[in-house]
């Protein structure tokens, strides 16, 4: 009878857990609902101001692709800067962000712990801040170099203010996994330091890389801040002649700008994402 009771008492309770609270499942639901309206809700008005220009007077008659045709027509010159600025800054942060993590985590370095603090500074810092900085660090002649107005001035604070991140998310991937066993376990084997480095350590990081990559690339796409205190007139990011159109009035056609710039990204992130769902030869973790 014991057992019996058992059985019973252990499918009432399996039935419970598979039927939910209808209450908390409406609670849980809305909640969900409610923040993709919050976070849909202003690419919508933006999309809608992108076909209409205002939403004053009647909707339907003031419907019109005039806007997409005038950013068309306009060129794609600050697209295709904002695009080159976003790659090279990916490929800068991989290049510095993942040796400067590693070397951070790896080895028992004096004030190893400060040095990570000042890794995250730029992320803490205003932009306002880092554009001021970077204007006088680098944006006045200094040595016989001058970098004001330059596309390398933007570049150089693409990097300071994204390869933060890049460091963070690599050092988290790192921390995920015992990788200094498996370093071990290849150099035992006879493989060098570069071996393990790019044949072992790599591919086990490689999706914390992705991550910091897709990252950076978008917040590179989409930096403000920074850019207002460096960039040149004549060179000028998409996110900078966005601004100067809703400055200007032009509300219609930096909508459509605005739409065409939220998905070049989405594209682009669904790319980078799709990429790092390709499976790279893996060794075990020991």
């Amino acid at each position: 009878m014991a057992t019996s009771s058992e059985g019973v008492y252990m499918t009432e309770y399996a039935s419970s857990r598979r039927t939910p609270n209808v209450l908390g499942s409406l609670f849980f639901y809305s909640v969900i609902g409610i923040t993709i309206l919050f976070i849909l809700l202003p690419i919508l008005v933006i999309l809608l101001y992108s076909f209409v220009g205002s939403l004053s007077g009647n909707l339907l008659e003031s419907f019109t692709f005039e806007y997409y045709r005038e950013v068309f027509d306009g060129g794609f010159d600050p697209l295709i800067l904002s695009l080159q600025l976003a790659i090279a800054t990916t490929i800068l942060d991989v290049v510095i962000g993942v040796p400067a993590a590693y070397t951070l985590d790896r080895y028992d370095i004096p004030f190893a712990d400060r040095l990570r603090d000042i890794t995250i500074l730029p992320m803490a810092i205003p932009g306002i801040v880092l554009g001021i900085a970077i204007v006088r660090t680098w944006g006045v002649p200094k040595f016989g170099v001058d970098l004001s107005g330059t596309v390398l001035l933007l570049l150089i604070a693409h990097v300071i203010f994204t390869v933060p991140f890049m460091i963070q998310t690599t050092t988290s991937a790192l921390q995920s996994i015992d990788y200094q066993a498996l370093e071990e376990t290849a150099q035992n084997l006879g493989a060098s330091w570069s071996q393990c480095f790019i044949h072992v350590l790599l591919p086990n990081i490689y999706n914390g890389i992705l991550s910091g990559a897709i990252l950076t690339f978008a917040l590179s796409m989409g930096e403000f801040n920074i850019t207002l205190f460096v960039y040149n007139p004549t060179d000028k990011t998409l996110p900078i002649e966005m601004f100067g159109g809703f400055t200007t009035s032009a509300v219609g056609q930096a909508s459509a700008l605005s739409v065409v710039f939220v998905a070049i990204i989405i594209v682009s992130l669904w790319l980078m994402q799709y990429l790092g769902e390709q499976d790279l030869p893996k060794v075990a973790n020991v």
